[in-house]
């Protein structure tokens, strides 16, 4: 690890310098990106979603992500595709994290767009996301008593489209957590593990208000994860407190089954159902393929 330190501060360098860079001043605003509310609330359910809620381990292997998600609230209904990949660096303890909506379909009633002050009030469309890159380092890990630890660094980009429609912020943010969690075994069982965790976390993201040009936000996460024979399962409850109070505090509830067969195709299934300022049902199938 130790001959990897150069290698792993150069990386986290331009990662920031790129934040920088994606982090462009928006000066001229137009009057509609002021009235509107860039919160989880009064955008598209892949605007501000709640982040990755982590375990305190990396991943064992590079995988690459591809499924389908379809979402629904009072008023607004979305399908969209779902892309991740992640890429192990230098060693087992540093990796890459990458996610994106490529394109997602959407149908929202007119109720809805009033409370979202939209521009185009076409009841439909389509749109492309935002990119998520994240840094991740193993702190400690298989330690007797002690808990693993993963710090994350994480950009959003400013890449998401129709902002114009309430589905995409058209801005960047980023958010910082680490997780800890324990395993223990158990022994002549069906059960073959049990694994608590929890992760705290700051995330920021920009808005267009005069007052507050960034809202900042407390985030958290909670779960366990139980590991079978040929398969996990996953439950997790976590969400962010931004401070501006419009509509910036999200929480979701997660189940995640997957596959853990020995090939190096695998499934997996998850449902969340959100709360507060998010209140979407989201189904998502994924097929994931090991490298």
């Amino acid at each position: 690890m130790k001959n990897q330190l150069p290698n792993l501060l150069i990386f986290i360098f331009f990662s920031y310098f790129f934040s920088i860079y994606t982090s462009y001043a928006q000066d001229g605003l137009y009057p509609y990106q002021v009235d509107m509310s860039m919160s989880a609330k009064y955008l598209g359910p892949n605007a501000l979603p709640v982040p990755k809620i982590k375990d305190g381990l990396l991943p064992k292997y590079t995988y690459v992500k591809l499924g389908g998600e379809y979402q629904e609230s009072v008023g607004d209904i979305t399908r969209n595709l779902y892309t991740e990949s992640y890429i192990r660096l230098f060693s087992n303890r540093v990796g890459l994290n990458i996610q994106l909506v490529p394109y997602e379909y959407f149908s929202t009633d007119s109720i809805t767009r009033a409370e979202r002050k939209v521009v185009v009030h076409d009841p439909s469309g389509s749109a492309i996301g935002d990119v998520y890159i994240g840094t991740y380092i193993q702190l400690l890990r298989d330690h007797w008593w002690l808990p693993d630890l993963v710090l994350t660094i994480n950009l959003k980009t400013a890449s998401g489209s129709k902002l114009k429609m309430a589905r995409y912020t058209d801005a960047p943010g980023y958010f910082f957590d680490v997780s800890a969690g324990k395993t223990f075994e158990i022994e002549n069982s069906f059960i073959k593990s049990f694994r608590p965790y929890g992760m705290l976390g700051f995330y920021a993201y920009q808005t267009y208000e005069t007052t507050f040009k960034q809202n900042d936000s407390f985030l958290y996460g909670i779960g366990f994860h139980t590991t079978f024979s040929k398969f996990d399962i996953n439950n997790a409850y976590g969400g962010y407190n931004g401070y501006i109070g419009n509509g910036d505090q999200p929480k979701v509830y997660r189940f995640i089954a997957s596959t853990t067969f020995e090939n190096r195709l695998n499934f997996e299934f998850r449902f969340q159902k959100g709360f507060k300022d998010f209140e979407y049902d989201t189904f998502r199938i994924c097929a994931k393929y090991r490298l």
